[in-house]
């Protein structure tokens, strides 16, 4: 997996591999295989959220005392 993947890529390619878990007969490596990349993909989704929430929580919390100092 690339680390330089955006989370819409990542995302995406969560989908996809989730899909040909559900839609193809594959043999149990390659289920295996497709399980560890989505397993992967859905770490990195999930850290890059966790990433967008810290960033909106600063924010938020600068606008707050921004607001307060005003008063």
């Amino acid at each position: 997996m690339d680390k330089k993947m955006t989370f819409e890529e990542a995302n995406r390619a969560l989908e996809e591999t989730v899909s040909k878990l559900e839609n193809e007969s594959s043999s149990l490596d390659e289920s295996m295989a497709l399980y560890a990349e989505a397993c992967e993909l859905l770490a990195f989704c999930v850290n890059a959220l966790d990433n967008y929430k810290g960033q909106i929580m600063d924010i938020h919390k600068r606008v707050i005392e921004g607001k307060e100092e005003e008063k």
